[in-house]
């Protein structure tokens, strides 16, 4: 692998990296906000409806992308 090729992986992987730590931190975020508010359900069920929104417009869903808990 080339130099050119090698650093765009690198940044490729970094901002792989920063991304999940953004997600995890909404994640903790969103569960504060539903034990704090007792609209769980609806929550849930608004994230549902906009990753399968998401799915239809492009295709990709980061769930996929990520380790099962």
């Amino acid at each position: 692998m080339d130099s050119n090729k090698k650093e765009t992986v690198e940044v490729l992987n970094t901002a792989l990296i920063e991304l999940v730590e953004k997600v995890e931190q909404l994640k903790i975020r969103l569960d504060v906000l539903c034990r704090e508010t007792g609209g769980c359900k609806q929550i849930k069920k608004v994230n549902k409806e906009l990753l399968a929104k998401k799915e239809s417009n492009n295709g990709t869903n980061i769930d996929a992308l990520r380790e099962e808990e």
